[in-house]
């Protein structure tokens, strides 16, 4: 009978230590309706063990409770399944050792007492009261020892590597081989026990499934590292041919402006030769207004290329609508995959953020401006290896002042013409949340060339450049770096 009461003892210390080591092993805070039906649970199953041991071997049994605990870890703490398993496996696992190591000091201190009256070699007899105390102190101990663990600072906060998705490996093969372990020790033992063979078997089991799991994904992770570079080669591919198109494009729009700006200045010559005759200025002026009309018409249109997702491209039509109403030329080059972008780079939602601020500002900054070359472009996707959004245009440039408090406050070159400061703030949180970095570049006003642009680069760097034609106007700062800068 007592040893009936013994194996209760041991089978409610392993649950319990194994539920323990559970909740703190993921820093969850069990309630204390959690709190009973846990206990009320371990001692149910400690309660089945005996009548459990006349179906099945009582290994068996020790086995499939553990299977069973983790269900009801599962639909108590709400955890994904595959952390539960992990969690929890790791968790017997670490039960049953701390059981062995308690066990092995209480039977050294137990040896001193009834060493001289056993014969070595025979079984043990554990209808002793000696045995049933010895035993309630190693659960006693267990806990004590799962207690310590998590005092220790390296473990105060729990394993959080338990949440990487490889832990369910480890974790199978960790309990396969503590099963392994326990049927060696029990068997060795115990020559006689005939049950020992199937915690083995479990163990091994056990152990395979978290082999045969471990090389499908690394099969799998092979597969999508294969297809990425595949895909990467595609990328830059794609890329380069892009690029040629966006040079000789630039060309041709330079080539373009630069003929617009001569008419305009001889147009404004002739407005300024007839300023006493008014019928001749008027007829000057309305032609003036036709030529910019019909320039701003046939820009307007100009199909921009699709990035395949429909939020975005109607976002860049919406703007080029009112580009397009301001007399503002919009260009839009895109290169690589805006939707692998948003899958793994960059949430759609932020991006659609960037882009509405960026061409919003440049908007306002074309607008302040009197530059006959009145031009944006947005280009969007790879771009020397790393994915970025930027914004190019001929507006007024940012002040020495403004460029400096970037990201520190609401500043902004444009404030009587509605600009807030608002998009560069939100832009500075989305960078740090993306470890991606500003790069501003400018240089002098041309009428026929970009004054400056504004690049969003996601290189895992977080930097704050500034490329400039006015370097020594900059004061040392660590928050951002001052280059010399070349053409826009």
């Amino acid at each position: 009978m007592i040893s009936f009461f013994i194996y209760a003892i041991v089978t409610t210390g392993i649950l319990l230590t194994s539920f323990y080591i559970f909740a703190k092993s993921i820093q969850y805070d069990a309630t204390i309706n959690q709190k009973i039906i846990i206990v009320s649970w371990c001692l149910l199953l400690s309660a089945l063990y005996q009548p459990a041991s006349f179906l099945m071997p009582l290994l068996l049994f020790r086995f499939l409770a553990c299977l069973a605990s983790i269900f009801l870890a599962f639909f108590l703490t709400k955890q994904k399944f595959e952390t539960a398993v992990s969690a929890f496996l790791l968790a017997f696992g670490l039960s049953y050792c701390l059981y062995f190591v308690a066990a092995f000091f209480v039977a050294f201190v137990l040896y001193f007492f009834i060493g001289e009256s056993h014969i070595p070699g025979a079984p043990l007899n554990l209808d002793r009261f000696v045995f049933l105390v010895s035993y309630f102190l190693v659960i006693i101990m267990q806990f004590i020892l799962a207690f310590f663990i998590f005092r220790i600072r390296r473990f105060r906060k729990g394993f959080p590597f338990i949440f990487n998705r490889y832990t369910i490996i480890v974790s199978l093969i960790f309990a396969g081989t503590i099963m392994i372990f326990v049927t060696w020790f029990i068997l060795n033992a115990q020559a006689e026990n005939a049950y020992g063979g199937y915690l083995y078997f479990a163990g091994v089991i056990t152990a395979g499934i978290g082999i045969y799991i471990l090389i499908r994904r690394l099969i799998t992770s092979y597969q999508r590292k294969r297809a990425q570079q595949n895909r990467e080669i595609h990328f830059e591919k794609r890329y380069h041919e892009t690029k040629e198109k966006y040079e000789r494009l630039i060309e041709q729009d330079k080539a373009k402006q630069a003929v617009i700006h001569n008419f305009v200045e001889r147009i404004e010559a002739l407005e300024n030769a007839f300023k006493n005759n008014n019928a001749a200025l008027k007829d000057i002026q309305n032609l003036k207004y036709e030529f910019s009309s019909d320039i701003s018409a046939i820009k307007g249109k100009i199909s921009l290329p699709s990035t395949k997702i429909g939020a975005i491209d109607n976002l860049l039509n919406y703007f080029a609508s009112k580009f397009s109403d301001d007399g503002i030329d919009f260009n839009v080059i895109v290169n690589g995959s805006i939707i692998f972008m948003v899958d793994k780079v960059i949430a759609q939602g932020k991006l659609e953020t960037i882009i509405a601020n960026h061409l919003k500002d440049a908007q306002t900054a074309v607008n302040a401006g009197n530059n006959p070359f009145r031009s944006i472009t947005a280009v969007l996707g790879l771009v020397d290896g790393h994915y970025e959004f930027a914004v190019f245009d001929s507006g007024i440039p940012f002040e020495v002042d403004t460029l400096e408090r970037l990201g520190t406050d609401r500043v902004t070159t444009h404030a009587e013409n509605g600009g807030s400061g608002i998009g560069f703030m939100t832009t500075f949180e989305i960078l740090k949340e993306c470890n991606a970095s500003l790069i501003i570049s400018e240089q002098e006003s041309s009428p026929a060339e970009y004054s400056k642009s504004v690049s969003i680069r996601f290189n895992d760097e977080n930097q704050y450049i500034i490329k400039t034609h006015r370097p020594d106007c900059f004061k040392p700062n660590r928050r951002y770096s001052v280059e010399v800068a070349g053409s826009v």
